[in-house]
C-alpha cells in the first residue's frame, strides 16, 4: 500500500490555484469561518455588549463584504497572473492583492463610508444611512434599513477594491519578481503555498481589519450614552453620604442669637439667626423708631 507521507500530501497540488480542486475550496472555507468565529469572540469581550440581533446584522455585514473583498481578491490574483511569465502563480498574487487591499483597500472603504455616504445622507435626512449600525434600535429594528447599509457598505467595498486592482496592475512589472521568487520557494509544494496565501499571512491583517471595520460599523451614539450613564453613575457613587436627618435636627436646636427690639423679651419678636440675620446698624434703626 502506498505510504501518506507529508511530502506526497503537500505535492499532490503542485501549483497554487485558487479555484479548481477540493484543497483551495476547503481552505477558503476554513477562512470564512476563522472570520465568524473572530466576531464572535469580539462581541462576547465587548461591554456593554449588542443586543444579539443588532451584532447580527452587524456581523452579517461584514461576512458578506467580507466574502465580496475575497472574490475582488481572487479576481484581481487572476488578472495579474494573466498577464504571463513563468512562475506567475495565483497565490503570489492574492498574497500582494491582499496585502494592499487590508491596508489602502480598509483605509478607503470607511473613509468613503463615514465622509462621503454620512454626510451626503445626513444633508438629505436619508435616515437608513445617516449612521451605520443604526436599524432604529432598541425599540424596533427594520430589516429593510440594514439591507439597505448592507447594499451600500458592499458597494463602497467593490469600489474600493477597484482601485486597489488597478495599483496592482500598473505596478505589475515591479512586483513580478518578487511573485516569481515566493513561487519558487514553494515548487512542487502547491497546499502549502495556499496555506501561506490563505491562512498565514491574512491572519494578523484580517484581525486588525475586522476589529476596525467592526467598530466603525457598529452604532457609536449607544456607545458614547453608555459611557456617559457609566461615567455619572461612577461619579454619584464616590459623592460622600450626607445625614441629612442630622443636621435638620442640629439646625433646629442650635438657634441663631437673639434680638430684643424695645426691650422686651417677645418671643414672636426673636429672629432666629437661621433664618434671617440683622446687622447691628439695622437692629439701633429698629430701635429709635420704636422710641
Amino acid at each position: 500500500p502506498e505510504v501518506v507521507t507529508h511530502s506526497s500530501i503537500t505535492r499532490g497540488m503542485p501549483v497554487c490555484n485558487l479555484f479548481g480542486n477540493v484543497w483551495a475550496i476547503f481552505i477558503q472555507g476554513l477562512l470564512g469561518v476563522a472570520v465568524f468565529s473572530l466576531l464572535i469572540v469580539k462581541w462576547q469581550c465587548e461591554r456593554p455588549k449588542r443586543q444579539f440581533y443588532v451584532w447580527m446584522f452587524d456581523g452579517l455585514k461584514q461576512c458578506i463584504s467580507a466574502g465580496f473583498q475575497h472574490l475582488c481578491n481572487v479576481a484581481i490574483a487572476a488578472i495579474a497572473r494573466s498577464e504571463g511569465g513563468e512562475g506567475n502563480e495565483e497565490c503570489g498574487w492574492y498574497i500582494i492583492s491582499f496585502t494592499i487591499d487590508a491596508c489602502l483597500g480598509t483605509a478607503l472603504s470607511l473613509l468613503m463610508l463615514k465622509y462621503g455616504l454620512e454626510v451626503a445622507a445626513k444633508k438629505l435626512n436619508y435616515a437608513p444611512l445617516i449612521e451605520s449600525g443604526d436599524y432604529g434600535q432598541p425599540d424596533n429594528i427594520r430589516v429593510k434599513w440594514w439591507a439597505i447599509q448592507l447594499t451600500s457598505w458592499v458597494m463602497i467595498n467593490i469600489l474600493a477594491r477597484v482601485v486597489c486592482g488597478a495599483i496592482v496592475v500598473l505596478l505589475h512589472n515591479p512586483l513580478y519578481p518578487f511573485v516569481r521568487w515566493l513561487t519558487a520557494k514553494f515548487k512542487g509544494h502547491g497546499i502549502l503555498y495556499l496555506l501561506l496565501a490563505m491562512i498565514g499571512t491574512p491572519t494578523f491583517l484580517n484581525i486588525l481589519q475586522l476589529i476596525i471595520q467592526d467598530n466603525c460599523l457598529k452604532k457609536r451614539s449607544d456607545d458614547r450614552e453608555n459611557a456617559v450613564n457609566a461615567m455619572t453613575h461612577e461619579g454619584l457613587d464616590k459623592l460622600p453620604l450626607m445625614d441629612v436627618s442630622d443636621n435638620e435636627t442640629k439646625e433646629k436646636d442650635v438657634g441663631g442669637p437673639e434680638i430684643f427690639i424695645g426691650g422686651v423679651n417677645n418671643e414672636n419678636t426673636r429672629l432666629d439667626g437661621a433664618h434671617e440675620t440683622l446687622t447691628p446698624s439695622t437692629a439701633a434703626l429698629e430701635q429709635r423708631r420704636d422710641g
